[in-house]
C-alpha cells in the first residue's frame, strides 16, 4: 500500500494506493488547485474535491446566527495549510481553525494493508465551544461496485436527494424496487446524502467490482456513532455539466446531521470546555484482490482474516 498526504492542501489524503493491484481507492482531483486565502465564504466546490478531507466544526455552512457564529461551507480544514510534525509510529499534522479556537490534531501510520489515523480536537480557547465532526472520504468508483453495511443498517434516513428521488427515509439496501448499494453509472445524475441509525458496529466499505477488492472503514461508534453516505453519480455540483462529481463518501460522524447549527438544535453537539480534548480513530484497509461480495462482507465484519 502507498499513502500520500498533502499538508498544504488541507492535510488531506490524496491517494491511497494498492501498489500490486494499480487500483487507487480515493477520487482523484481533476483541474489544478486554485490557491485561495481561508474564508468563511469559501465554497467547498472550489477546492480540490478529492480524497480524504476533514469536516470540522460543521459540515455544511452555518449562520452567524449558529452559537459561536458562521461557519465555512464543510468547515475550516480544508482550506487551511496543515504543519507537519514528527509524531510517535507516525506522521503528524496540526492545523489551527479560523471559525471556532479549534487545535486539530492527526497522527498517520501504514500498517500492512491499513492506513490508520489517530485526531485529536483541543479548544484553545478561553470559553466552551461546540462542534460537528465528519471525516470525508470521497472514494472512487466504477459502475458495478457495491457499498456495503453492516447487517443492523436497514433502514437510512435522506437528508437530500436530488430531484427527490428518495422520500425522507429509506430502506436499505433495497427500497422501493431499486438496490441503493449498487453503484450507478456516471451519468445517472444522482446525488444523495443519508445517514445511518446509531450504529453499534463501527465499519463500512465499497467493494470494487472488477478488482474483486475493497476498502472498509473502520472506527469506534462509541466515538463516532453514526454514518453519512454521499452517494454522486453526476449529480453534483450541476448535473450534466462537466466536471460532475463521481463517487461515493461513507463519512463517519459525531450526529447524523448536515450542519453544527442543526447538531446545537437537537443537542447533539460535541462540546469542548477551554482548555479541553477530545479525540478518536479511523482505520482505513484494503482487502487482498480475489475477493468475492460475500467474502469481503466477511473481511469487513471480521468473519473473515
Amino acid at each position: 500500500m502507498r499513502a500520500v498526504v498533502l499538508a498544504d492542501e488541507g492535510g488531506r489524503v490524496q491517494s491511497l494506493l494498492d501498489v500490486d493491484t494499480g487500483v487507487e481507492f480515493l477520487l482523484q482531483a481533476e483541474g489544478t488547485w486554485r490557491e485561495q486565502e481561508a474564508s468563511l465564504n469559501a465554497r467547498f466546490e472550489d477546492g480540490w474535491c478529492a480524497g480524504i478531507e476533514e469536516c470540522l466544526p460543521s459540515v455544511g455552512k452555518c449562520g452567524p446566527e449558529t452559537d459561536g457564529g458562521a461557519v465555512p461551507d464543510h468547515g475550516d480544514f480544508w482550506q487551511t495549510p496543515w504543519v507537519v510534525e514528527d509524531g510517535q509510529g507516525g506522521v503528524r499534522l496540526t492545523a489551527l481553525g479560523f471559525s471556532r479556537p479549534l487545535r486539530f490534531t492527526k497522527t498517520m501510520a501504514l500498517r500492512g494493508r491499513a492506513f490508520l489515523v489517530d485526531y485529536v480536537v483541543e479548544n484553545v480557547g478561553s470559553e466552551t465551544t461546540s462542534f460537528l465532526y465528519a471525516c470525508h472520504p470521497l472514494l472512487a468508483v466504477e459502475e458495478g461496485d457495491v457499498v456495503v453495511m453492516p447487517a443492523e443498517v436497514t433502514r437510512l434516513a435522506v437528508h437530500s436527494s436530488l430531484g427527490a428521488r428518495l422520500g425522507g427515509e429509506v430502506s436499505w439496501p433495497e427500497h422501493e424496487g431499486m438496490d441503493l448499494g449498487l453503484v450507478l453509472g456516471r451519468d445517472a445524475g444522482v446525488a444523495e446524502m443519508l445517514y445511518t441509525p446509531r450504529l453499534t458496529a463501527g465499519w463500512c466499505g465499497v467493494y470494487r467490482a472488477k478488482a474483486g477488492q475493497g476498502i472498509v472503514l473502520r472506527f469506534d461508534p462509541e466515538m463516532l456513532p453514526y454514518v453519512g453516505m454521499w452517494l454522486c453519480y453526476g449529480g453534483w455540483p450541476v448535473p450534466g455539466a462537466e466536471p460532475v462529481q463521481y463517487a461515493v463518501a461513507l463519512e463517519p460522524t459525531v450526529a447524523a446531521c448536515g450542519t453544527l447549527a442543526e447538531a446545537e438544535r437537537l443537542g447533539v453537539a460535541r462540546v469542548l470546555a477551554a482548555g479541553g480534548t477530545g479525540g478518536w480513530w479511523i482505520e482505513f484497509e484494503v482487502s487482498q484482490a480475489g475477493m468475492g461480495l460475500e467474502e469481503f462482507r466477511g473481511f469487513c465484519d471480521g468473519t473473515r482474516s
